[in-house]
């Protein structure tokens, strides 16, 4: 770290030190109730949690996260000097481990571990994570090894620090509703620029311009364009087709404020457009709502889609023949490519279904595919990101659901 660097910082964090005293605190309650003694952190969105560290490419051979303490409550960062300007402008780095450029990451992953190791670190139970877009887990079970041939016993947990997280914190909560509206503000933007001739291209410039202009980072993960025979691609990239008249075009983007972010997805008919499309979205467009109704604060998070399931099996859509995914996701911090959390309503194991408290944030989707030669695309839905208060379920994308009708 350069001091003087560090003491040109002029512009606004995005948030105080209290904050992050206050994460790092119920990090190390949960590090002591899972009886870890210490935990090497090498997921981007945890040691980003935990300091407010924020980098663009994180390659694979790169050895570079913290190692936290739990009797202390401290932390050490690590990483190479290539990167000692941008550790510099983290104001929660004060101590901090450079790993020698000169060699391999594998010895440098040796290195750090006994540098660590001679602090009186990595000692006793220790965690380490080896599931995460962030060092590579040959390198982090290096360090581990290291630990463990000094006596360390050593435990693979990557979702102690994802559970801590789940749950925002007020300042957290303000972000994300801030990085909503600018959501919903951009899809906005997005339905009025789409008229015929327009290329999808195009429409995805005016998303990340009015995200930027907002204040907003680039998406938390790339934004995800189809129309016409690509409407019901649901993952793709935009492209350089261009609108047509008669032509279903869906748009799924999330904008991330702070590495926080919201996920919002619409489809909009480019003029007249075959009716049954219209039906179709017209019988799920209450399905948010229905949410919101069916669950509220402590109940598990199962229930979302137990109501949402309860709602399209009333709705008449035939969901065997045209649902592509009805279900969603935990949201918090995005590092593309990750960008959703683990939790879902329809969790892949029964321990992953947690209490919806106050601070909870997640998405809901009802996506489909069309293969049944409708004219004017191949399918399309909408998502939302929803909040759990103390008061209830809190819808913060709120647009109509409807197949909206532009380019007129």
């Amino acid at each position: 770290m350069d001091k003087g660097i560090r003491e040109g910082i002029d512009w606004e964090q995005p948030f105080p030190d209290e904050e992050y005293a206050q994460r790092r605190a119920r990090v190390q309650r949960a590090l002591e109730r899972a009886g870890y003694d210490g935990m090497l952190v090498t997921a981007p969105r945890d040691y980003h949690y935990l300091t407010g560290h924020d980098h663009i490419w994180q390659y694979r051979h790169a050895v570079i996260g913290l190692y936290f303490d739990t009797a202390s409550g401290s932390f050490v960062f690590f990483d190479n000097t290539s990167h000692k300007v941008l550790i510099s402008n983290t104001p929660q780095i004060t101590d901090i481990l450079y790993n020698s450029r000169s060699i391999p990451a594998a010895e440098q992953a040796v290195e750090l571990a006994e540098k660590l190791l001679a602090r009186g670190w990595g000692r006793g139970r220790v965690a380490i994570q080896t599931w995460g877009y962030g060092c590579h887990p040959d390198h982090v079970r290096t360090v581990g090894r290291r630990f463990a041939a000094a006596g360390a016993e050593i435990v693979e947990d990557s979702d102690l620090i994802e559970d801590v997280r789940l749950y925002k914190s007020p300042r957290e909560v303000a972000v994300i509703r801030e990085a909503a509206a600018i959501s919903v503000a951009a899809m906005e933007a997005a339905r009025d620029f789409m008229r015929p001739g327009v290329a999808e291209t195009e429409i995805d410039a005016v998303v990340c311009y009015e995200l930027m202009k907002r204040g907003c980072g680039h998406p938390g993960i790339r934004n995800m364009f189809g129309s016409g025979p690509r409407s019901g691609c649901h993952h793709s990239p935009a492209t350089h087709r261009r609108l047509r008249q008669g032509d279903v075009v869906h748009v799924d983007f999330s904008a991330s404020l702070h590495r926080y972010h919201a996920n919002i997805s619409r489809s909009f008919a480019v003029g007249e457009i075959d009716q049954r499309w219209h039906d179709l979205f017209d019988r799920s467009a209450d399905c948010s709502r229905a949410i919101v109704e069916g669950v509220g604060p402590g109940d598990p998070f199962s229930k979302v889609q137990k109501a949402a399931d309860a709602f399209i099996a009333a709705s008449g859509v035939d969901r065997a023949r045209y649902e592509w995914f009805i279900g969603g996701y935990t949201l918090g911090i995005a590092f593309p490519p990750d960008w959703v959390h683990r939790h879902r309503p329809e969790p892949f194991e029964p321990a992953d279904d947690p209490a919806m408290e106050p601070g909870m944030v997640f998405n809901f989707e009802v996506q489909y595919d069309v293969f049944d030669g409708w004219p004017g695309g191949s399918g399309g839905g909408w998502i939302d990101s929803y909040l759990m208060t103390e008061d209830g379920l809190e819808i913060l994308t709120e647009m109509p659901r409807n197949l909206m009708v532009v380019g007129g």
